[in-house]
């Protein structure tokens, strides 16, 4: 059962990276969500399956690719590239290699793996609070300007990184379950 949840996080977290990838070419190539790029999201989410011949539960790998899939269809198109974010991107696009680097040993369950997943979620959710902290900021700032003033509400933009730190934060499950991780020389 282990190796189940173990599997299906590293399939999640594919999943993310794949997410943070698009994303950050977005965010630099200021791209629209199209379709054909939320199947390159899948397609790359399925690494993992391709890549480890191991992979003991692929029927249940497939159908969460494909739920997937379909939830960032569906959150696609609420998220806006109004401005262009170069460094934001390529932010992104290293948290998103870091967690692409660390999928081989992470299902080996090595450290080396884990290390470099830790590095590459903090890395998604400290960019998740610092545009958390910006939209409050931002908020604060438009109603105090409107003191004493007929202002209309705020409207709020939603940008990818809210989406990819909330989704960041279910990937932490294999810090929270008790995985037997050992050295490469074990």
């Amino acid at each position: 059962m282990k190796r189940l949840y173990l599997e299906i996080s590293v399939i999640y977290s594919s999943f993310v990276a794949a997410l943070t990838l698009y994303y950050g070419l977005a965010e630099i190539f200021n791209l629209i969500a199209h379709l054909p790029y939320l199947y390159l999201i899948s397609i790359i989410s399925l690494y993992p399956i391709l890549h480890w011949k191991n992979f003991n539960y692929r029927i249940h790998a497939i159908l969460i690719c494909i739920l997937l899939t379909v939830a960032a269809l569906l959150l696609s198109f609420s998220v806006s590239f109004d401005t262009v974010d170069i460094m934001g991107g390529f932010s992104l696009i290293l948290a998103s290699s870091l967690l692409f680097y660390s999928i081989k040993d992470t299902l080996k369950e090595f450290y080396s793996g884990l290390s470099f997943y830790m590095v590459g979620l903090f890395l998604l959710l400290i960019i998740g609070v610092m545009h958390i902290l910006i939209l409050l900021a931002d908020i604060l700032d438009y109603y105090i300007l409107c003191i004493g003033e007929n202002c209309s509400a705020y409207t709020f933009t939603p940008r990818p990184e809210y989406l990819l730190f909330f989704l960041s934060l279910f990937a932490l499950y294999p810090f929270f379950h008790r995985f037997e991780f050992r050295r490469k020389s074990e």
